[in-house]
């Protein structure tokens, strides 16, 4: 049993007992059954009080236990009592206790132990079961839920002071299990307002850090398949046997304040942005995820910083997909960015450019990257640290769009390419890539211009920058545009626009 896979489970049944109805009956007792085998197929083990008193199955002193891979410590979750009750209309409403505790004790083989006790405040929560046992429905509402640690011990000591809270107020949220040869998980959940609340200061190391925050209109909707049955010392098992997750997280602002120390030398940041959301898929084929926010704003100040700096962005976001799993076939890639509408003040453009010669505005870097590769491990494969070279090969690669926008110019562009993995000698070791990326740079030499106005560039400089430009690109339609195609040919040779460089 891996470590992830079982977090994974006890994740998905914390979130259905604190979490639309369905016209059939269930009974306490079958709620109480069914979350034991829930647990027992993730390989936790469960201790517990059981005893039935009219309408009610009360639960008291349940231990969940996770050992975690090569003894390497355990977890415990303790809930000092829950209920069970029968309502008579076929729904059955569960009773938590006000609090819960997990105790975590990690020694790993190679690293610091530590061990840790984290306490959970449930204030007025509700939580309803409806369905039957092949489909359990959950509703759930709750004032505030709060996670807070209590206790640190690293190696056998603990810090001067530590503080980590963190609190979802006016929750509420459904989930909906089904359950067959998988487990097919339905969820959402909202909170009004989430805040959080670390502090950690040791002064045998002279370093501390301060970090408080809110997020507003916290939100998730997602959906998962979880297998009942899988090899459990098989790392891979999980996602093989058909594990898939997809859901997005959504929040319509937040703002964050960090203070910390190192060395005794102060940093400090303030953030805030307004709505943002991530996209996540995770499953046999790999992962994917897209992030984005809007509006964000960000100051930083600190010893090592000679004067305040702060910045705002229209919108920033990035997307990360990658295959995990070995095949025959190839399998999609990607990797994007984007950083948009960034704005500095002019306190810090008057720093290098006191005659406001650049063009003030909005700066944008943007790129897209697409592609295929074929894995021939499992990236899950714990052996794969051993390696010394990545297990796969690259086989095509897109650059779907680049964009870079500031100080006046303008770069765009995008390409195409394969790879031939037979061929590593062509590149010094690299598989030979055959295609072509198209460039267009708009106010190129108008940005050196000015540069060598402002004194950072030299004539000579700039015209050794203007013979390279020369070499690479063509003159364009528009006025001060240059064009660019880049080439590699099936013999392996490099062309810019139609001549041999290589």
């Amino acid at each position: 049993m891996t470590r992830w896979t079982q977090l994974v489970g006890g994740t998905a049944m914390a979130c259905a007992l604190t979490s639309t109805t369905a016209f059939a009956d269930i009974t306490g007792a079958e709620v109480w059954a069914d979350w034991q085998t829930y647990m027992s197929e993730f390989g936790y083990q469960i201790k517990a009080n059981e005893v039935t008193s009219g309408d009610t199955l009360t639960v008291t002193d349940l231990v969940t236990t996770m050992e975690l891979p090569e003894d390497e410590g355990r977890i415990n979750m303790t809930w000092p009592k829950l209920t069970f009750t029968d309502q008579g209309d076929g729904t059955v409403a569960l009773g938590f206790p006000e609090k819960a505790t997990m105790q975590f004790d990690v020694r790993p083989a190679a690293g610091e132990s530590a061990v840790a006790t984290v306490e959970m405040d449930m204030s007025d929560m509700s939580t309803i079961v409806s369905g039957d046992t092949g489909s359990l429905n959950y509703d759930y509402s709750a004032a505030s839920i709060s996670i807070a640690l209590t206790d640190l011990e690293v190696q056998g000591e603990a810090p001067d002071e530590v503080i980590f809270e963190v609190s979802l107020n006016d929750v509420s949220g459904s989930s909906t299990m089904d359950i067959g040869e998988m487990r097919d998980v339905q969820q959402s959940f909202e909170a009004e307002t989430t805040t959080y609340n670390v502090r950690f200061i040791d002064a045998s190391e002279d370093a501390n850090i301060i970090m408080t925050g809110a997020v507003e209109g916290m939100r998730f909707e997602g959906e998962g398949s979880i297998p009942t049955e899988y090899d459990a010392t098989d790392p891979t098992a999980f996602f093989n046997a058909g594990f898939a997750f997809a859901g997005t997280f959504a929040q319509d602002g937040a703002q964050a304040s960090v203070q910390a120390v190192a060395d005794g030398d102060p940093f400090s940041m303030e953030m805030s942005s307004g709505s943002g959301s991530l996209d996540m898929a995770l499953g046999e084929d790999g992962f994917d995820y897209t992030g984005k926010g809007d509006d964000i704003s960000v100051s930083l100040a600190g010893a090592d910083i000679p004067l305040p700096v702060s910045f705002t962005m229209e919108e920033a976001g990035y997307t990360l997909k990658m295959p995990l799993t070995a095949s025959e076939d190839d399998k999609e890639f990607g990797f994007g960015m984007t950083l948009g509408g960034l704005v500095v003040p002019d306190l810090l453009w008057n720093l290098f450019d006191p005659a406001v010669v650049l063009p003030r505005e909005p700066a944008t870097v943007a790129f897209d990257l697409t592609g295929q590769m074929r894995l021939f491990q499992d990236l899950m494969d714990p052996s794969i640290e051993e390696a010394d070279e990545f297990p796969g090969e690259l086989k095509t690669l897109q650059l779907n769009d680049l964009v870079v926008e500031l100080a006046g110019a303008e770069l765009t562009g995008s390409g195409d390419f394969t790879f031939d993995n037979s061929d590593m000698e062509s590149f010094d070791g690299f598989p030979r890539p055959e295609g072509a990326a198209d460039f267009r740079l708009l106010g190129g030499n108008g940005l050196l211009d000015n540069l060598i106005k402002m004194g950072i560039v030299s004539e000579q400089d700039a015209l050794g920058a203007r013979m390279m430009m020369g070499l690479f690109t063509r003159p364009g339609s528009a006025e001060d545009e240059l064009t660019s195609r880049i080439e590699v040919t099936e013999e392996g040779n490099v062309l810019a626009n139609g001549q041999r460089i290589k």
